[in-house]
């Protein structure tokens, strides 16, 4: 069972952050290790220490290290995954896939929104327009990211990918079969990257997260451009980045941090290798010590738990509405695979639907007539008039009443009770009416 394993430095009385290399380390620490079973700690619990170390208006001093923070995420994560449902892990992993793609596709220097990228995946428009034709092709990048899934070892992550590539219909954009062969050979660069750093015996990700980013910081493939100046009528104007392939270390730092480094299971950790930016001294390249400070990739770590956390988060609420929606309904295994994909990845389209699922338009059909009925999906229609099918959970009081307002069917009696009531009322009124005048 995983615990909340951090460390909280103690200097001089107050919390002061933990230094990554050995030599900055403080000799006081102070070791925390609240496990489930034997404070039955509840998941929000972490979310209140965070805030409790936040103070208002204290000095700075006294306010929480990052090594703190990151530490107090990591718990929240590792709690999160052993309480999660099978529901939750299901919604978890398309969505875990989607935030890959979108973010490796904009680290390439791709520029569109959440819609067209739904839009391009289902094969209704191209992702950008006018793209340059010096990025990487979307398609093929997408199609590297997928197959590496494939072979992940955690299942859910695995199969999704699996389900996800069979309902990928973007348009092709291969100019060769080079395009292809450079996305799984950048991936290729990443795995030996991170297989080179060996296994530290570390029960927490902060040094080996720090060695990553100093390792990755070396390498022609994954370092940050160098600033460079070009100039343009005799103005000096800073050259822009187009974009880099940090994208395929961060879709594998899952299982270089899982399990022995803290991480539960090996999940993709979309935008992690951010490498912030060189300080103006000269390094030396052959030094050990990286090109940025530790606080630095720390925070990077802590984003990165951060946004998996509430993906988590979101991933439960969407597992809760499955089991109270469709916890009456009768065979809704297919329907119930159909909504987890559409809570965590997104709108797909009726033929997408048919590919993911191995099943006939008809039974597509069906499916999404019983998700409906449920008040879990809505179609709308694209501006090609294609039927676009979307996780849009509706009020369940307001759709049960909606649907016992319009079975109500009443009966002859009690027409007959309501028509004699109206005609009793009219009489009374004529009555009150005419009194007065014929007295």
């Amino acid at each position: 069972m995983f615990g909340i394993m951090g460390f909280l430095p103690f200097r001089g009385g107050s919390l002061v952050g933990a230094q990554s290399r050995s030599s900055h380390r403080c000799r006081g620490v102070i070791r925390l290790g609240v496990h489930l079973n034997r404070f039955k700690c509840q998941y929000n619990y972490l979310y209140d220490l965070e805030i409790f170390f936040m103070p208002i208006n204290s000095s700075p001093s006294l306010e929480p290290s990052i090594a703190t923070l990151c530490a107090l995420r990591l718990g929240r994560v590792q709690i999160g995954i052993t309480r999660a449902s099978s529901d939750a892990l299901s919604i978890l992993a398309p969505r875990l896939i989607r935030e890959s793609l979108i973010t490796s596709l904009r680290q390439e220097g791709h520029e569109f929104t959440d819609s067209r990228f739904f839009a391009w995946y289902a094969g209704l428009e191209t992702l950008t327009d006018g793209s340059r034709t010096t990025l990487r092709p979307p398609k093929a990048l997408c199609q590297a990211i997928l197959i590496e899934f494939q072979h992940s070892p955690w299942d859910a992550l695995a199969n999704a990918s699996q389900r996800l590539q069979n309902a990928f219909f973007a348009p092709s954009d291969f100019n060769s079969g080079d395009d292809h062969e450079d996305a799984h050979t950048t991936i290729d660069e990443a795995r030996r990257l991170i297989a080179s750093l060996g296994t530290a015996d570390d029960a927490l990700p902060f040094q080996p997260i720090v060695t990553l980013f100093a390792a990755a910081a070396k390498t022609a493939r994954f370092a940050r451009e160098e600033r460079s100046l070009d100039v343009f009528a005799g103005h000096a104007i800073e050259r822009e980045q187009v974009g880099n392939s940090r994208w395929a270390l961060d879709i594998l730092a899952g299982q270089y941090l899982a399990p022995r480094h803290g991480l539960p299971i090996a999940l993709p950790m979309p935008g992690l290798v951010t490498l912030p930016a060189r300080s103006v001294e000269v390094l030396d390249a052959y030094s050990d010590d990286p090109p940025f400070s530790a606080e630095a990739v720390l925070s990077a770590l802590h984003d990165a738990l951060a946004r998996l956390d509430h993906w988590l988060d979101e991933a439960e609420s969407g597992s809760a509405l499955l089991r109270s929606r469709l916890q009456d309904r009768r065979s809704s295994g297919r329907a119930r695979d159909l909504a987890r994909c559409l809570a965590g990845f997104g709108p797909l389209r009726g033929r997408q639907i048919e590919k993911l699922l191995g099943a006939s338009r008809t039974g597509v059909g069906v499916i999404m007539g019983t998700l409906e009925t449920s008040g879990l999906i809505a179609t709308d229609s694209s501006r090609n008039a294609t039927r676009i099918c979307h996780f849009s959970p509706s009020d369940s009081s307001t759709s049960s009443q909606f649907h016992e307002t319009s079975t109500f069917t009443p009966s002859t009696a009690a027409i007959s009770e309501y028509e004699a009531s109206m005609q009793a009322i009219d009489e009374l009124l004529n009555r009150s009416s005419l009194g007065p005048s014929a007295g």
